[in-house]
């Protein structure tokens, strides 16, 4: 019983430092964290452009691609499941189309796809 209590406390002991480790990185990472929002909130105010147009004007000037940011075409349109689109997606993979390729070309999820031909969609008249 003695061995395996030696072997709990060298355990404990190796956790604590590995907690330890852990700790102080995150700190640093705060740190330098909060040395960076400073940075940029001077930046900010010495421009004197709203945080938001700032943002916006260095993702265009450097090309950078934000997610949900549709250059020049708004928020995506959700496609309306009409009986005369399902029927086209059902007949599309019942013709041997795979169930990708069709989503693709009628421009809808996979998902969709998959339950249009699961049924999901037949209540639609």
């Amino acid at each position: 019983m003695g061995m395996n209590l030696q072997t709990k406390l060298r355990s404990l002991n190796r956790a604590e430092a590995r907690l330890a480790g852990q700790k102080a990185r995150l700190l640093n990472e705060a740190r330098a964290r909060a040395r960076l929002a400073a940075q940029l909130e001077g930046l900010v105010r010495k421009i004197g452009l709203p945080p938001r147009d700032l943002v916006f004007a260095l993702v265009d000037l450097y090309k950078v691609r934000l997610a949900g940011r549709r250059k020049g075409r708004g928020r995506r349109r959700r496609t309306k499941i009409t009986p005369e689109l399902r029927d086209a997606v059902k007949r599309r993979v019942a013709g041997g189309a795979s169930m990708n390729r069709t989503a693709q070309e009628f421009r809808l999820s996979y998902a969709v796809v998959m339950k249009m031909i699961r049924g999901a969609y037949d209540q639609l008249s």
